[in-house]
């Protein structure tokens, strides 16, 4: 546990909870139900049930984190390199650095998230998350955006192409399907809210977007950080911040998007 730790770059403090909560947690059955995709849901139930009160959620990330040690043999199995394992499982030291930005202290609140990690649907390869999933009943890629993402279209662009080749090596089945995003990023209201020269309409750029938006509150999170807040109490930090603010306090319904990648891109 220590040495994933260290390689997925875990704050030390967590670390220390982590090894210590991993020398007496039992080992529960249900954590091979969130290693397959068939059964995530009954797995994350069983386990919330088997748990019981999780301050912090240290000991629900203590048991994905049971499941991505195992997961390094599928990996293997595949032929999936050691980077991609290890940036791929920083999602979790991400999640938890993600916490005390918004509330403070270090937690973790994504244990309904992270089967895709453990499970092998979902791989950080450079910049972006691919997700292997389907779209009307057909094999399909969602791409996923984390926080920490490059969007220059100099360092975006490359990282998404050689992603994607990657990908389809690794699972050329996927090699002529869909592949889209859904995200607060590709809204059609962020063309009113930044400036074109903004590296977020850039991203845009990459996608064939459908017209009409989505109603969504991702961006509570992901601008604001902090969704628990009263909206007069969001922050203004940023410009977005404060054109998101005034938008959502004078009635706006806010829209996420979804866009279907050109390729190549």
């Amino acid at each position: 546990m220590e040495q994933l730790c260290r390689l997925i770059n875990m704050p030390e403090e967590v670390t220390g909870k982590l090894v210590d909560i991993h020398s007496k947690l039992e080992l529960y059955p249900c954590l091979e139900l969130l290693m397959h995709e068939e059964s995530w849901t009954e797995g994350l139930e069983l386990l919330k049930e088997s748990l019981g009160e999780d301050p912090g959620g240290f000991r629900r990330l203590c048991c994905m984190l049971r499941c991505a040690m195992k997961a390094k043999a599928e990996y293997d199995r595949l032929g999936i390199s050691e980077i991609i394992y290890v940036d791929t499982m920083a999602a979790f030291s991400r999640f938890v650095r993600e916490h005390m930005e918004s509330y403070g202290r270090y937690g973790f609140d994504r244990g309904s998230w992270t089967p895709r990690q453990v499970s092998c649907k979902l791989f950080r390869i450079g910049q972006l998350e691919y997700e292997l999933t389907t779209m009307d009943g057909s094999p399909a890629v969602s791409l996923h955006i984390p926080t920490d993402v490059d969007l220059r279209p100099k360092v975006l662009r490359p990282s998404v192409a050689e992603g994607l080749a990657e990908l389809y090596r690794l699972f050329p089945e996927y090699k002529s399907t869909a592949v889209y995003c859904h995200s607060w990023l590709l809204s059609p209201l962020l063309r009113d809210f930044l400036p074109e020269t903004s590296n977020i309409l850039r991203f845009q750029e990459m996608f064939e977007l459908e017209p009409a938006g989505i109603p969504g509150n991702d961006v509570l999170l992901w601008v604001f950080k902090n969704p628990k807040l009263p909206r007069e109490e969001y922050p203004e930090n940023t410009s977005l911040q404060r054109n998101i603010k005034r938008f959502l306090l004078n009635g706006g319904k806010f829209l996420e998007g979804i866009g279907y990648l050109y390729q190549p891109v």
